[in-house]
């Protein structure tokens, strides 16, 4: 149901003017999945095992640099923890969990990589979004750091600007939401996530999300300056323009990753192949020498 909502949500801003979500994740399935993120492990410590005190089970469970977890795994690991902290937003189901409890001691460097995540031109009003909290008392809260690499750049080196330094991060928990640059649209970036906690205990992420308003005027480009056709498509997809050329056209999905790019010159009709693509919505930017333009096409 929450990905239900979430894609409802989605294609109503899109059309409306609103806060639209560009990318998201929850580890529940409304997103690309652990499997499209990247981890690394820097400081390749080991947690701390299950044969002391409370709590211990549970750091055993990290054992990879963030771990996607379930709440029942949490709860059997340590039965103390009763239920995601309200003020971390939506926080539930499945999260992704980060130690810095290691034995021997020492300071976690842990990153969680995104896919690439792409910005609609025009857009504005951009923001990163997560859940997070700390677990343990007061005086175990973690730290970590949210970096973005404005190239999209998958290594840790690529990853140059720092977007949030987050010391004793709650363990009543928190929802924060970090303002980007508007000059992010029309880019395509990745943002990570880094533990750095000092001998602290297990930190939560969830619902991570990147925001945008994305105004209806590309749309009305479109629809005044081009046509494409047949829409819902089998597999090609033909436009054309009588006001203009076509540069450049970009086909995103739901996610805001582009699937596909055609480079193009300064024409005025071309076929497009997407029969590659799986079944579902999806966003065709175009560039042309007047404007851009963005409008909704079915791959059946």
């Amino acid at each position: 149901m929450k990905k239900l909502l979430l894609l409802v949500l989605f294609c109503t801003s899109f059309l409306t003017d609103a806060q639209t979500t560009i990318f998201a994740e929850d580890w529940d399935g409304n997103g690309p999945g652990i499997s499209e993120w990247i981890l690394y492990n820097l400081d390749n410590r080991t947690p701390v095992g299950p044969g002391g005190t409370d709590g211990e089970a549970l750091s055993f469970l990290v054992q990879d640099a963030w771990t996607v977890l379930s709440f029942e795994q949490i709860q059997g690991a340590n039965p103390l923890f009763e239920a995601y902290p309200t003020a971390a937003t939506g926080m539930d189901g499945n999260i992704i969990a980060s130690n810095s409890w290691y034995n021997p001691v020492g300071v976690a460097n842990d990153w969680l990589v995104s896919p690439l995540i792409s910005i609609p031109v025009g857009a504005t009003n951009i923001s990163l979004n997560w859940a997070a909290t700390s677990l343990g008392n007061t005086t175990f809260l973690e730290d970590y750091r949210v970096h973005l690499s404005p190239t999209g750049g998958s290594q840790v080196a690529n990853f140059t600007t720092l977007l949030i330094d987050v010391n004793n991060e709650l363990n009543t928990g928190n929802y924060r939401v970090q303002p980007l640059s508007d000059n992010l649209a029309g880019t395509s970036f990745r943002i990570a996530f880094q533990n750095d906690g000092n001998d602290q205990y297990v930190m939560f992420l969830d619902n991570i999300t990147v925001t945008a308003t994305v105004t209806a005027s590309a749309e009305d480009f479109f629809a005044n300056n081009l046509k494409i056709y047949p829409n819902p498509t089998n597999g090609m997809i033909n436009l054309s323009s009588t006001t203009t050329l076509i540069n450049n056209v970009s086909v995103t999905d739901l996610n805001g990753r582009i699937v596909k790019s055609f480079y193009l010159s300064g024409i005025s009709q071309t076929e497009l192949n997407v029969s590659d693509l799986t079944s579902g919505m999806y966003f065709v930017s175009v560039e042309t020498d007047l404007g851009k333009g963005t409008t909704k096409i079915v791959k059946n």
